[in-house]
């Protein structure tokens, strides 16, 4: 019996439990370590708030954290995507998709009440968890975008490039 090679599912199963163990690992660190970090990078980036208009110091490392909330959670959205369409088969898709937004639910829920909220400095917050949701779902529906176009313009096509 010859057996069909599709595109590897455990490597981006690996990618998504490292990245998610990232996103938990910097809950981990303390307030004054969380703040040290998006001071840093709001010194690095203060010369594009200063020329978009925003001089208070507040408000930037505000945007830098919540930024970095959005960006973590958009690339766990793509992880998690890659994921999904490498599962074989077209049966059970509607499960699967159910799957990756619980997946995408679950994360920040625990990342924020059962990790941060334990951690000296921190607090747990539902704004918190809508940007990281808003960041995961902006990502699988970027990724959706793409695909959907992507198959479009390779309807007809009688050759697999695309």
């Amino acid at each position: 019996m010859r057996r069909v090679h599709g595109p590897r599912l455990w490597p981006w199963l690996l990618l998504v439990a490292l990245w998610t163990c990232f996103i938990w690992g910097n809950s981990l660190n303390t307030g004054a370590a969380s703040t040290s970090q998006s001071d840093l990078v709001a010194g690095l980036v203060r010369p594009l708030f200063l020329w978009l208009g925003v001089s208070r110091w507040g408000s930037m490392t505000f945007v830098v954290r919540k930024t970095a909330h959005f960006l973590e959670y958009a690339v766990l959205g793509l992880l998690v995507w890659q994921c999904a369409r490498r599962v074989p088969g077209r049966a059970g898709r509607a499960p699967l998709a159910f799957g990756a937004l619980a997946y995408g639910l679950a994360v920040p829920l625990v990342d924020e009440f059962a990790i941060q909220a334990r951690v000296p400095g921190r607090s747990s917050s539902l704004r918190d968890v809508a940007i990281d949701l808003c960041g995961f779902g902006a990502m699988c529906a970027l990724c959706a975008l793409v695909s959907h176009a992507r198959r479009r313009r390779c309807r007809g096509r009688h050759f697999r490039v695309c």
